[in-house]
């Protein structure tokens, strides 16, 4: 997601972030550094279970975005499993964020679609 966000990319503040296990099980992780450094004034910020010792900035435990500076006209791209995509998405509802400007690929099935259970 980060390749066609530098396309559109303008002004301060893209923040690249993910959360999983460990720095090592982090899918893409590498590749996610190094386009996050082709965007200006870019920060990453990511949270793991199990930080270790080569992710000193990284934050421990699950996703918070408390003490994340979000734009105020953020667009977010959100992708993963959807409990995890359901917190984050309510976190940035409740930071100010609309609906409209939240996107997101699930990994699995789609319930958000009208007509589901959920």
């Amino acid at each position: 997601m980060v390749r066609p966000v530098r396309s559109r990319c303008q002004g301060p503040g893209p923040c690249p972030s993910g959360v999983d296990r460990s720095p090592a099980d982090h899918a893409l992780r590498t590749e996610t550094g190094r386009l996050a450094g082709l965007l200006p004034a870019a920060r990453m910020v990511f949270w793991y279970e199990r930080p270790g010792p080569d992710e000193s900035g990284a934050r421990e435990g699950l996703m918070n975005l408390d003490g994340v500076e979000l734009p105020e006209d953020a667009t977010v791209f959100l992708c993963g499993p959807l409990p995890l995509m359901r917190e984050v998405r309510a976190q940035l509802l409740r930071a100010g964020v609309p609906a409209q400007r939240i996107r997101y690929e699930v990994f699995g099935p789609d319930l958000w679609l009208p007509g589901s259970a959920d």
